[in-house]
Protein backbone atom coordinates (compact mmCIF):
# COMPACT_ATOMS: atom_id res chain seq x y z
CA UNK A 1 0.00 0.00 0.00
CA UNK A 2 1.08 3.58 -0.62
CA UNK A 3 2.46 5.35 2.42
CA UNK A 4 2.47 9.02 3.35
CA UNK A 5 6.15 9.17 2.39
CA UNK A 6 5.52 8.13 -1.21
CA UNK A 7 4.02 9.78 -4.27
CA UNK A 8 0.73 8.36 -5.50
CA UNK A 9 1.08 6.79 -8.97
CA UNK A 10 -0.90 8.72 -11.62
CA UNK A 11 -2.32 7.74 -15.00
CA UNK A 12 -3.56 10.43 -17.40
CA UNK A 13 -6.59 9.95 -19.66
CA UNK A 14 -7.16 9.42 -22.51
CA UNK A 15 -3.59 8.58 -23.49
CA UNK A 16 -3.04 5.96 -20.79
CA UNK A 17 -6.59 4.62 -20.66
CA UNK A 18 -5.82 0.93 -21.27
CA UNK A 19 -2.91 0.82 -18.85
CA UNK A 20 -4.99 2.72 -16.31
CA UNK A 21 -7.79 0.16 -16.58
CA UNK A 22 -5.41 -2.72 -15.89
CA UNK A 23 -3.62 -1.02 -13.03
CA UNK A 24 -6.82 0.26 -11.41
CA UNK A 25 -8.41 -3.20 -11.49
CA UNK A 26 -5.29 -4.74 -9.92
CA UNK A 27 -5.16 -2.10 -7.17
CA UNK A 28 -8.83 -2.49 -6.30
CA UNK A 29 -8.74 -6.30 -6.28
CA UNK A 30 -5.81 -6.07 -3.88
CA UNK A 31 -7.88 -3.97 -1.47
CA UNK A 32 -6.40 -0.63 -2.55
CA UNK A 33 -7.90 2.86 -2.78
CA UNK A 34 -8.41 4.50 -6.19
CA UNK A 35 -9.01 8.17 -7.05
CA UNK A 36 -10.96 8.58 -10.30
CA UNK A 37 -12.95 11.01 -12.45
CA UNK A 38 -16.72 10.94 -12.90
CA UNK A 39 -18.95 13.21 -14.97
CA UNK A 40 -19.99 15.05 -11.80
CA UNK A 41 -17.00 15.40 -9.41
CA UNK A 42 -13.88 13.36 -8.64
CA UNK A 43 -14.30 10.33 -6.42
CA UNK A 44 -12.32 7.88 -4.30
CA UNK A 45 -13.35 4.28 -3.96
CA UNK A 46 -12.63 0.67 -3.10
CA UNK A 47 -14.26 -2.62 -3.98
CA UNK A 48 -17.45 -2.87 -1.95
CA UNK A 49 -16.68 -6.48 -1.03
CA UNK A 50 -13.49 -5.42 0.85
CA UNK A 51 -14.57 -4.42 4.36
CA UNK A 52 -11.01 -3.56 5.41
CA UNK A 53 -10.60 -1.32 2.35
CA UNK A 54 -13.84 0.49 3.22
CA UNK A 55 -12.53 1.09 6.75
CA UNK A 56 -9.30 2.48 5.33
CA UNK A 57 -11.19 4.79 2.98
CA UNK A 58 -13.35 5.99 5.87
CA UNK A 59 -10.23 6.80 7.87
CA UNK A 60 -8.58 8.59 4.93
CA UNK A 61 -11.59 10.86 4.47
CA UNK A 62 -12.35 11.33 8.16
CA UNK A 63 -15.85 10.08 7.38
CA UNK A 64 -18.29 9.42 10.27
CA UNK A 65 -18.81 5.72 11.02
CA UNK A 66 -22.57 5.83 10.47
CA UNK A 67 -22.43 7.52 7.06
CA UNK A 68 -22.66 4.94 4.25
CA UNK A 69 -20.72 5.03 1.00
CA UNK A 70 -22.28 5.33 -2.44
CA UNK A 71 -22.14 2.20 -4.58
CA UNK A 72 -21.11 2.47 -8.23
CA UNK A 73 -21.83 -0.18 -10.84
CA UNK A 74 -22.23 -0.41 -14.62
CA UNK A 75 -25.73 -1.83 -15.17
CA UNK A 76 -29.29 -1.49 -13.92
CA UNK A 77 -29.58 -5.28 -13.92
CA UNK A 78 -26.83 -5.55 -11.28
CA UNK A 79 -28.68 -3.14 -8.98
CA UNK A 80 -32.04 -4.77 -9.62
CA UNK A 81 -30.63 -8.19 -8.70
CA UNK A 82 -29.01 -6.92 -5.48
CA UNK A 83 -31.89 -4.73 -4.31
CA UNK A 84 -34.87 -5.92 -2.32
CA UNK A 85 -36.78 -2.65 -2.68
CA UNK A 86 -36.68 -2.19 -6.45
CA UNK A 87 -40.02 -1.09 -7.90
CA UNK A 88 -41.59 0.58 -10.94
CA UNK A 89 -40.56 4.08 -9.83
CA UNK A 90 -36.95 2.98 -9.38
CA UNK A 91 -37.00 1.40 -12.84
CA UNK A 92 -38.46 4.56 -14.39
CA UNK A 93 -35.87 6.84 -12.79
CA UNK A 94 -33.00 4.48 -13.59
CA UNK A 95 -33.89 4.30 -17.26
CA UNK A 96 -34.36 8.06 -17.49
CA UNK A 97 -31.21 9.23 -15.70
CA UNK A 98 -28.60 6.45 -15.81
CA UNK A 99 -25.83 6.52 -16.76
CA UNK A 100 -25.67 9.93 -15.12
CA UNK A 101 -25.41 12.00 -11.93
CA UNK A 102 -28.32 10.54 -9.95
CA UNK A 103 -27.81 8.50 -6.77
CA UNK A 104 -30.83 6.32 -6.02
CA UNK A 105 -31.20 5.01 -2.46
CA UNK A 106 -33.14 1.74 -2.42
CA UNK A 107 -33.37 -1.12 0.04
CA UNK A 108 -30.52 -3.57 -0.51
CA UNK A 109 -30.56 -6.58 1.80
CA UNK A 110 -31.38 -5.41 5.33
CA UNK A 111 -30.39 -1.79 4.75
CA UNK A 112 -30.70 1.06 2.27
CA UNK A 113 -27.89 1.68 -0.23
CA UNK A 114 -27.25 4.59 -2.56
CA UNK A 115 -26.58 3.34 -6.10
CA UNK A 116 -25.28 5.15 -9.16
CA UNK A 117 -24.29 4.26 -12.70
CA UNK A 118 -21.80 6.96 -13.75
CA UNK A 119 -21.67 8.38 -17.27
CA UNK A 120 -17.88 8.75 -17.46
CA UNK A 121 -16.80 6.26 -20.19
CA UNK A 122 -13.50 5.20 -18.60
CA UNK A 123 -15.11 4.60 -15.21
CA UNK A 124 -17.97 2.67 -16.78
CA UNK A 125 -15.46 0.43 -18.55
CA UNK A 126 -13.61 -0.17 -15.30
CA UNK A 127 -16.82 -1.12 -13.50
CA UNK A 128 -17.79 -3.48 -16.31
CA UNK A 129 -14.34 -5.10 -16.24
CA UNK A 130 -14.52 -5.56 -12.48
CA UNK A 131 -18.05 -6.97 -12.47
CA UNK A 132 -18.41 -5.83 -8.85
CA UNK A 133 -19.56 -2.52 -7.36
CA UNK A 134 -17.29 0.13 -5.89
CA UNK A 135 -17.93 1.71 -2.50
CA UNK A 136 -17.16 5.36 -3.19
CA UNK A 137 -17.37 8.96 -2.08
CA UNK A 138 -16.32 12.34 -3.40
CA UNK A 139 -12.55 12.88 -3.34
CA UNK A 140 -12.41 15.31 -0.45
CA UNK A 141 -11.91 15.23 3.29
CA UNK A 142 -15.21 15.02 5.15
CA UNK A 143 -16.92 18.41 5.24
CA UNK A 144 -14.78 19.93 2.48
CA UNK A 145 -16.08 20.91 -1.00
CA UNK A 146 -16.30 18.21 -3.67
CA UNK A 147 -13.42 18.59 -6.17
CA UNK A 148 -14.13 19.47 -9.79
CA UNK A 149 -10.58 18.90 -11.07
CA UNK A 150 -7.77 16.43 -10.59
CA UNK A 151 -5.33 18.71 -8.72
CA UNK A 152 -7.87 19.59 -6.03
CA UNK A 153 -8.96 15.95 -5.77
CA UNK A 154 -5.44 14.58 -5.31
CA UNK A 155 -4.20 17.23 -2.87
CA UNK A 156 -5.59 15.74 0.39
CA UNK A 157 -4.72 12.16 -0.64
CA UNK A 158 -1.26 12.52 -2.22
CA UNK A 159 0.93 9.68 -0.99
CA UNK A 160 -1.93 8.18 1.02
CA UNK A 161 -3.78 6.24 -1.69
CA UNK A 162 -2.66 3.60 -4.17
CA UNK A 163 -3.50 5.03 -7.60
CA UNK A 164 -4.97 8.22 -9.08
CA UNK A 165 -6.55 8.72 -12.51
CA UNK A 166 -6.34 12.18 -14.09
CA UNK A 167 -9.34 12.64 -16.36
CA UNK A 168 -9.18 16.43 -16.64
CA UNK A 169 -11.94 18.73 -15.38
CA UNK A 170 -15.28 17.13 -14.49
CA UNK A 171 -17.95 17.68 -17.15
CA UNK A 172 -20.51 19.37 -14.91
CA UNK A 173 -18.61 19.84 -11.64
CA UNK A 174 -21.74 19.34 -9.53
CA UNK A 175 -22.38 16.33 -7.28
CA UNK A 176 -25.14 13.85 -8.11
CA UNK A 177 -28.73 14.42 -7.08
CA UNK A 178 -29.60 12.00 -4.25
CA UNK A 179 -33.06 10.40 -4.33
CA UNK A 180 -34.47 8.33 -1.46
CA UNK A 181 -36.79 5.53 -2.53
CA UNK A 182 -36.59 3.08 0.36
CA UNK A 183 -39.05 1.67 2.85
CA UNK A 184 -42.62 2.94 3.08
CA UNK A 185 -41.75 6.64 2.77
CA UNK A 186 -42.63 8.57 -0.41
CA UNK A 187 -39.88 9.52 -2.83
CA UNK A 188 -37.71 12.32 -1.39
CA UNK A 189 -34.87 14.41 -2.79
CA UNK A 190 -32.15 14.36 -0.13
CA UNK A 191 -29.71 16.49 -2.13
CA UNK A 192 -30.34 18.48 -5.28
CA UNK A 193 -27.32 18.23 -7.53
CA UNK A 194 -26.60 18.00 -11.24
CA UNK A 195 -30.17 16.93 -12.11
CA UNK A 196 -32.87 19.37 -10.93
CA UNK A 197 -35.23 18.02 -8.26
CA UNK A 198 -38.25 19.08 -10.33
CA UNK A 199 -37.04 16.95 -13.25
CA UNK A 200 -36.67 13.90 -11.01
CA UNK A 201 -40.12 14.35 -9.45
CA UNK A 202 -41.80 14.94 -12.82
CA UNK A 203 -40.26 11.76 -14.24
CA UNK A 204 -41.19 9.69 -11.16
CA UNK A 205 -44.88 10.58 -11.44
CA UNK A 206 -45.39 10.05 -15.14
Amino acid sequence: MTSAHQTTPIFVLPGQSENALREAAAVLKNGGVLLFPTESVYGVGVLACHAAAQNRLRDLKGRPDGKPFQWLTHSIENIRNLSTGWNETAERLARAFWPGPMTLIVKTGNQAAGWRIPRHPWLLQLLENLGRPLASSSANLSGEPSPQNFIDALRPFQGRIDLAIDGGPADCGIASTVVLLAGDTPLRILREGAIPAATILQTATR
